[in-house]
Parts: structure tokens; C-alpha cells; sequence
């Protein structure tokens, strides 16, 4: 069994992956614990669990009706059965049979700067018997979710379907089939619209785009149906490569060869020619064969085209003042145009551009928020590289710490430059206690600024504070690493929270429940244990501004993963922008309510990271040692959890009083990083060893990526 169950005698059993025995103040926390009358089932212990505050630290505790606020907590909202997910093979899905296909598919996601991709996601379901919403949009689609479900705003961030208003912005997703039978997007950063094969190959999912000598490349449908973007479905060509194969199949097919075949060609080239992208193919192509016309017959061409304006005049005067000229000035005139978008008729093609500029400026609104009188089963998706997925009614919403990028960079690349790479970040990003100077404009654009009088009053006076923590590092164990993989490929990494507004609101929180334990005269063996329970006002203010402080962690590591990129671009590129081949982002310390052994629980991941199937983690290691990208198991006995690192041998005292400077030189060597006496208490040796940790729990991920640090950055 790769787990086993402490001998301790409590309501709950223990179970544990550390493959090593607990000190007796550990063994006596995790008794404190399983002895909580709303513990569910069992405590599970990861392999890196080491002595914390109430909770060990690497613990996962699922809980009924009530949880302890020792951990920062984001929910994860989710749908009813029949939402619809549209899929690049260009159908659309009921999210509950995506998830009992229990398969890995694509769908569309948004970046936070309103760019479209296809990304990977899976299914599942994640809440039984949910409360819901109806959340009705401008466009008459209604999306019926559960109230904590994050809706992705117009300007990229997110919002909890209870708290959208009327007349909110939503990141719009608009599709639609052209006349030849491609799906076309719509991109919210331009406003234009985008052939989705040519999307499906500029997001990495048919590996790297060839060229073909002489010729333009282009994307070939391998089953003939121009909707289905599935990369097995899609082949990169040379055009002219292209035009010979469907001239192969078209002498081999005595029906393509027909005069209705024919008619139908012609009417393509038509419809082709009367779309953006034709017109200007067969512009190009007859200016190309006209010069060259010109330029090799030049007497031919002076005599066919003498008295063309004076023949032309006359043709013209003629044919505008006949009656038929008339007619059709005014038919042109009069002319109704479909708005793709809501569907309204509009006179004139200037005047379908102002309306789709007026009326939707790539914009859905919210026009109502209606709290149903039912429970349902709901569903929701993981997407691991971008977290949010398109609905089929048009808009983006989130899915459900520590971030990762796997750059484009090599080993090489970096040679020379890591001490002043270091440098740089340590200027550009504080740490410990220091903030930034200036609060820089994405910081200040942050939506959820506007909720931040709605946090818990011991909070108050700290909106400036926290403005200018945000894009900061904090201390402890936090960090900001390059590492390379086992293949040299360069991976960006960082480690860092909701800072001390993060902190503040959990104080206040856990100061709440301790003095309404003791108002009940309840006797806890542990005080930091306090808790809170279901339906009460105190758990739904506790659960709100949690909820805002995950999503101050998740922006903050934005802030500083946006500008760590450019400061390494800046050393390798000369500061042009690469795009990350693949990203990671996962949370630790949190609480989320999802469906375990087929019962809605509370899950407390104390220093753990959710590892359900196919769910992409990072587990670092100490100051110098590996780190790794995992794939999760999803084993049920964990909660589908695993470590968040390599967990605690010693405490930081401890450490300092254990190791040397000269100790700390000789255990990083190699790793461009402070080597001084204020980051002693990180030295590795303080830590695990990841390889036995990684052991431990081969039972709940599988190792994607093998990372070994090159810089450290600590706070």
C-alpha cells in the first residue's frame, strides 16, 4: 500500500505518504484534527507534511459543513448538465457527457489580453445538488451556474456570477461558418474575425508552422469538412502542393468533371472572391497576371485598351440613366445587411459597421442575475494552461499559489548572463517587506478594487498598501527561479501569495471564529482550530473575501511573471516577445468545495496542490535541489491531492543554528543566488529530499518535467 494508516486512536483515521514516522507535537496535531466531528472519512498526510499552525502543513483535511480558516480558500464554480462547450471539431457538447467521456478534448480559451487560443482541457463533475443562478445576456442566451461561478470580464479579469450587475462587460465569443464552410472566431483584442484551423496552428497544437520554398503554406482538411478543426483533421501543404492534390483527385472522379461540378466551382470562386480574404487573393493574382501581361505583350496591350475611358464614359452614362441603372442604384441603396453577431437587419454596409461599432464593440452585457429555487448536479472543465473556456452562449469563464512557463530558450542561451538576469529581477520585483515605488497601471486597472469596501473592516485602511504589494514577493519561502529541464529547455518559475493583505484578512477571519467558539464555550484541543459552519453569516463573509484574496495571489503572480518574462527577453531576445510553450499555474493553501467518495465536501489543502486527473503541478524543491511539472493521478484515498515541495526537515531557527554560510555557498553551487547570511534559514539542507518525497507519492502524479534551478531569487 503506498500509503499507511498512523496508528492513533481518533474518530477519523490518518493516513500518510511521508514513509517516515511523526515527532510527537506533529502526531499530536494530527490527532487534534481527525478529531473534528466534520472531518470527512479521513485526514490524508502528504510526504512533505511537517509541524504548522492548528494543521500540519502538507495536510489535506475534507470537512462537512464547516471548515477551519487556517488556509486561504477559493471555490470552484461550475454548470448544469446541459451547458453547451463548442469543441474545434465544430460541434457543440453538453458539458455532462464531455465529462462522462472521462477523455481529454480542445475548446476555446481568451488571454487575459482578449486573444483567443485553443487549448486542452478534460471534464468532470465537481458538486452535487449545487445552488444556482440565471445569468441572461444581451444576446437572449441564459447560462444557468453556480453563484461563485467567475465569469471573465472585458477587460480580462474575473467576476462571481452573484456579483456581475446590469450592464456588465463580458469577454465576447462570436463564431460563425463562412460561405466555403470555415469556422471563423471573432479575436476581442481586434475585432476581426480568424480562421480557426490557422488559430489551431498558432497555438503550438500542430507543432511548428513549415515553409515551403517558393510557395505559400496553407492548412488541409483531411476529411473535406472545413469545420472540423481537429489537429488529427488538419495537414500543413504548400499551396501549390495543395492545388495539384485536389487537381489529382478531380482527374480521378469523372463527377468533378461534370458541368454541375463546374457550375459549383464557379459559384465557390465567387462566393470566394466576394469575401475579404478572396477578394484580396484574386486582386493580388490578377494585378500579378496583368503586369506580367503588360510587361510581355506591351503592343497588344496599348491596343486593347485605347478608348477604354472614352468607351467606358459612355457605357456608364448610358446604363445609369436607364431604368434598369436606376433600379439597381436603388435596390444597392436599400439594401439590408445581417449583423452576425445579435442578428439585426441594418441598410448599407456603412451602416453594419456602425452598429457592430455602437451596438456590440466585440461586447456581450449582462442583463440579469436570477437565484433559482433548485439544486442540480454541476460539471466544470480544467484547462491547464489558460483556466478559462468558451461557453456556446458566447462568453469566457474561469476553471479551476505557484506559476510556471516553459520558454522557447535553450541552456545555451543563458550563459554569461544569469548574474545580471538576477540583478535585474531584484530590482524590478521586490522582496520581503518592501513594496513598489510606483503602482504600475495594470495594477491599478485591476477590477477588483472596486469590492475592496466590501472586505472585512479590519482591512480597511490597507488599499494602498495592497496596491503597492501587488507585483511583490513577500519572504519566507518564496521565490523566483530559472531552471533548465533534462531536455535544456529554460523554465520561468515562481512561488508567491496574497502578501500581507492576504494575511490580514485570514488574522481577522480566524480571530472571528476563536471568539465565537468561545461564546459557545466550546472546547477545541486546539485553538487554532476554530471553525466555521455552512450557512452562517460568518462562513459566507469568510468564504467572499477569501475568495478576492485567491484572486489578488493569482494577479499578483501575473504582475510578476509579466514582468520576470520581459527581463529575461530582454537578456536573450534584445526584449521581443516570445510565447511560453506551455504554462502552469496551481494553488496551495486553499480550500475548495468539490464531490469526494460521491459526497459534497469542503477539501483544505494545507501546503498541497490538487492533483486530479490530468490536473498540471508544480512541486519544487529546496534552494538548489530539482524541482518538478506533475501530472495528477487522481487518487481518491489523498482527495486527489499532492505535495506542494519537498516540506520542512528543520525549523528556520533551527537552521540557522545548524548550517554556516560556508555551508550554504557549498549546497548551492551552481544556482546564481544570494549567498548570504539573511537567506540561511532556505539553505537545502533545511528541506527533504525532493527525489524521496517524489517517491513517496509516485501513487499520485506522474512527473511531466524534471527541473533543475540555474537562479534563485528568494525573498
Amino acid at each position: 500500500m503506498p500509503y499507511e494508516q498512523l496508528g492513533i486512536n481518533t474518530p477519523s483515521p490518518v493516513l500518510s505518504w511521508a514513509n517516515h514516522p511523526l515527532a510527537s507535537d506533529e502526531t499530536k496535531m494530527a490527532k487534534n484534527v481527525a478529531s473534528l466531528p466534520f472531518v470527512f472519512k479521513h485526514v490524508a498526510l502528504m510526504p512533505d507534511v511537517h509541524f504548522g499552525k492548528g494543521a500540519l502543513v502538507g495536510s489535506v483535511i475534507a470537512t462537512k459543513e464547516a471548515i477551519i480558516p487556517a488556509a486561504v480558500g477559493v471555490d470552484i464554480g461550475c454548470f448544469v448538465g446541459e451547458t453547451l462547450i463548442p469543441l474545434i471539431d465544430g460541434k457543440s457538447y453538453p458539458i455532462k457527457e464531455l465529462a462522462d467521456n472521462n477523455g481529454e478534448f480542445i475548446v476555446y480559451a481568451c488571454t487575459p489580453t482578449g486573444k483567443i487560443v485553443a487549448a486542452k482541457a478534460t471534464a468532470r463533475l465537481t458538486r452535487k445538488n449545487a445552488p444556482l443562478v440565471k445569468v441572461i445576456l444581451d444576446n437572449s442566451e441564459e447560462i444557468i451556474c453556480t453563484p461563485d461561478h467567475q465569469f471573465m470580464l472585458r477587460d480580462g479579469s474575473y467576476q462571481e456570477a452573484q456579483f456581475l450587475e446590469t450592464g456588465t462587460s463580458l469577454m465576447p465569443f462570436y463564431s460563425q461558418v463562412d460561405k466555403d464552410g470555415y469556422t471563423l472566431i471573432s479575436q476581442p483584442y481586434s475585432g476581426r474575425w480568424q480562421k480557426a484551423h490557422w488559430m489551431i496552428a498558432r497555438s503550438g497544437l500542430l507543432g511548428k508552422i513549415p515553409k515551403f520554398e517558393g510557395q505559400r503554406t496553407v492548412i488541409h482538411h483531411r476529411n473535406f469538412h472545413e469545420s472540423d478543426n481537429r489537429p488529427e483533421n488538419l495537414e500543413f501543404m504548400g499551396a501549390n502542393e495543395h492545388s495539384a492534390y485536389h487537381r489529382s483527385l478531380l482527374e480521378s472522379n469523372q463527377h468533378w468533371q461534370s458541368p454541375e461540378f463546374e457550375e459549383n466551382r464557379k459559384a465557390a470562386i465567387a462566393r470566394k472572391a466576394q469575401t475579404p480574404e478572396g477578394y484580396q487573393y484574386y486582386a493580388e493574382r490578377g494585378t500579378k497576371n496583368i503586369l506580367q501581361y503588360m510587361q510581355q505583350q506591351p503592343e497588344h496591350f496599348k491596343n486593347a485598351v485605347a478608348d477604354n475611358g472614352i468607351r467606358g464614359k459612355q457605357y456608364l452614362i448610358t446604363y445609369n440613366t436607364s431604368e434598369k441603372g436606376r433600379a439597381k442604384s436603388q435596390e444597392i441603396a436599400n439594401r439590408y445587411y445581417t449583423c452576425e453577431i445579435c442578428g439585426a437587419e441594418v441598410k448599407t454596409p456603412i451602416g453594419l459597421h456602425n452598429h457592430r461599432r455602437k451596438e456590440h464593440k466585440c461586447n456581450h452585457k449582462v442583463v440579469a442575475v436570477i437565484p433559482l429555487n433548485y439544486t442540480e448536479n454541476v460539471y466544470c472543465l480544467t484547462v491547464p494552461e489558460y483556466h478559462n473556456f468558451a461557453l456556446k452562449a458566447g462568453v469566457f469563464v474561469h476553471n479551476c499559489g505557484m506559476c510556471a512557463i516553459k520558454t522557447p530558450f535553450t541552456g545555451e542561451q543563458l550563459e554569461g548572463k544569469l548574474k545580471k538576469i538576477r540583478l535585474d529581477i531584484e530590482a524590478a520585483i521586490p522582496t520581503g517587506f518592501n513594496e513598489n515605488k510606483d503602482v504600475e497601471k495594470a495594477v491599478t486597472n485591476w477590477q477588483r478594487w472596486r469590492d475592496f469596501s466590501n472586505l472585512h473592516r479590519g482591512v480597511q485602511d490597507l488599499e494602498s498598501k495592497a496596491m503597492k504589494q501587488m507585483g511583490s514577493l513577500g519572504g519566507g519561502n518564496h521565490f523566483i527561479e530559472i531552471c533548465l529541464d533534462t531536455e535544456n529547455q529554460v523554465w520561468l518559475m515562481l512561488h508567491s501569495g496574497s502578501r500581507n493583505i492576504g494575511n490580514k484578512l485570514a488574522q481577522c477571519h480566524i480571530n472571528t471564529a476563536k471568539e465565537l467558539a468561545k461564546m459557545a464555550s466550546e472546547k477545541l484541543p486546539d485553538p487554532d482550530l476554530a471553525y466555521f459552519v455552512a450557512g452562517t453569516p460568518e462562513f459566507q463573509a469568510y468564504w467572499k473575501d477569501l475568495q478576492w484574496a485567491q484572486n489578488y495571489a493569482l494577479f499578483n503572480r501575473d504582475v510578476m511573471m509579466s514582468r520576470f518574462k520581459k527581463i529575461v527577453e530582454k537578456h536573450l531576445t534584445g526584449g521581443k516577445v516570445t510565447k511560453p510553450l506551455l504554462e502552469v499555474n496551481c494553488h496551495h493553501n486553499y480550500a475548495e468545495k468539490e464531490v469526494h467518495f460521491g459526497e459534497d465536501v469542503y477539501v483544505t489543502r494545507k501546503g498541497a496542490v490538487r492533483a486530479q486527473t490530468e490536473d498540471y503541478g508544480i512541486i519544487p524543491g529546496s534552494m538548489g535541489a530539482k524541482s518538478f511539472i506533475v501530472k495528477g493521478k487522481g487518487n481518491a484515498h489523498s482527495f486527489c491531492s499532492c505535495s506542494h515541495g519537498a516540506g520542512r526537515l528543520m525549523s528556520r531557527n533551527k537552521a540557522k543554528n545548524v548550517y554556516t554560510l560556508d555551508d550554504l555557498i557549498e549546497q548551492t553551487q551552481g544556482v546564481e543566488c544570494r549567498k548570504d547570511t539573511g537567506v540561511l534559514d532556505e539553505i537545502p539542507g533545511a528541506y527533504k529530499p525532493i527525489e524521496q518525497v517524489m517517491e513517496n507519492q509516485a501513487d499520485l502524479v506522474e512527473i511531466v518535467a524534471t527541473l533543475k534551478q540555474v537562479l534563485c531569487v528568494k525573498g
